[in-house]
Parts: structure tokens; sequence; C-alpha cells
């Protein structure tokens, strides 16, 4: 087995204090000479494995200021995750979601190899309309473990301030670092032309999304269909 570098063994045990607690979410962590100095490193390597967290997006930098543990406020959930704009207007607007069902199923065979979790265990199964602009663009089907969102409830779910991101992280401490996605082209079908007002044989896009907290464990399955007749799909990192 290869061995860790310096820098990957300091990343590690940053880690593994962000996952126990030691550093809440918004957080600033110890100045670099401390930080350096209680993991018995310079700050060279100290600096290399922040850096390694920064682009993963667990850890921000603010200018003169610190390095903060990346939280889910508005302009996170805009800029990182948030991936639907109008392809006419160049500017960028803020969602509003409305919740369409929200209830417990039986996981299914992908929904449990998605969640890393046995077929037939029971799971949050929620349905949500995005708009942008009063105008319903995207449908959301999100699939989370019932035994990491125990005692979830749809009024905590609609009445939640904030970002669906920042409810797992507040609420439940289950923080996305980062996701995987797939996206695959299709039809609108009866269910989705009716709330995106299309035709049922319209063209959409799918985006198949596993949202990953900083263990690489997957924290929730989504299928997000799109209607692509003025809105597209857009990502853009900011740091």
């Amino acid at each position: 087995m290869k061995s860790l570098t310096a820098y990957q063994e300091v990343k590690q045990k940053i880690t593994a204090d962000l996952v126990r607690g030691r550093y809440p979410m918004g957080q600033a962590l110890p100045a670099e000479k401390d930080l350096a100095k209680e993991l018995d490193v310079s700050i060279g390597t100290l600096r290399k494995a922040v850096d390694e967290l920064v682009a993963e997006g667990i850890v921000v930098r603010r200018q003169g200021r610190g390095t903060y543990v990346a939280e889910h406020d508005a302009k996170r959930l805009l800029y990182y995750f948030f991936h639907v704009v109008r392809w006419d207007v160049d500017k960028k607007t803020y969602p509003r979601v409305e919740t369409a069902s929200f209830g417990v199923a039986q996981a299914s065979k992908e929904e449990s190899l998605r969640l890393g979790m046995k077929e037939g265990a029971p799971v949050w199964r929620i349905v949500t309309r995005l708009y942008l602009e009063d105008q319903c663009v995207m449908i959301d089907h999100i699939t989370l473990d019932k035994k990491r969102f125990k005692n979830f409830t749809r009024s905590e779910f609609d009445k939640r301030e904030g970002s669906i991101y920042q409810l797992y992280q507040m609420r439940y401490g289950q923080s996305v670092v980062k996701t995987n996605e797939r996206l695959r082209a299709g039809l609108a079908g009866r269910q989705m032309s009716t709330w995106l007002k299309l035709k049922p044989d319209s063209p959409v896009l799918h985006i198949r999304r596993v949202a990953l907290d900083i263990q690489d464990e997957p924290i929730e399955w989504r299928i997000s269909t799109l209607n692509t007749a003025h809105h597209e799909y857009f990502n853009e990192l900011v740091t």
C-alpha cells in the first residue's frame, strides 16, 4: 500500500476533527502557526493540506480573516450547488421551492445502491417543484435514508429557513460537501409535463445526483427533471 505524504496525513487529521465536530460549520480553524505547531508540521505542509480542503469546498478562505469550515449559506447554495439559469438572461436569481409530496417508502434497488443501504429499507421520498421567476422549471425527486434523518417531518421540511442542504446541516449535522452528477436527455412524460407545462413528448434534461459528506458517504439521492425550453444546466465553482 502506498504510504501517505506528510500533507496528506495532515489533511486526514483535519478531516477527522471536522467529522468529530471539533470545528463546527462556519467556525474558523486555528491560526496557521498554531495548527502547524499542534500537528508538528511546517507551515508549508499545513497550507498544502488546507489548499486541498479548499479545492474540495470543505473549508473556505476569507481574506484577512482566516480559514473557515464551509456552511450552506445562500451564496454557497446559489454558486456552488445551484445549476439552473435562463439561457437568454445574464443574471442569477434565487429559486423558490414548493413541496409536492413527502412520505416514507421502501428503498428501491437503485435507491439502495446510491445510498449504500439495503434494498427495502425505509427511506424518505420527497418531491419538490422549483420555480424561477414564478415559473416551474424543475422537479426534484429526493430520497434520504430514514435512519440518517430520524423523526423528519413535512412540517419541518416546509418551514425550513434557508436551503434544503442548510436544513440537513443545521438540524441533522449532515453536511453536503460535494456531489456526483450524471446527465441524461429524455422526454417529459405525463406527470412531469403537467407540472412543467409541457407536452408529454417534450425534451427534458434528467440530472441524477448523489450528494456526499466529508467522508464521501452518500447523504441524498436526487433525480431532477429540467424544462430546457428557456433554462439550462449551469456549473460554476466559487471558492
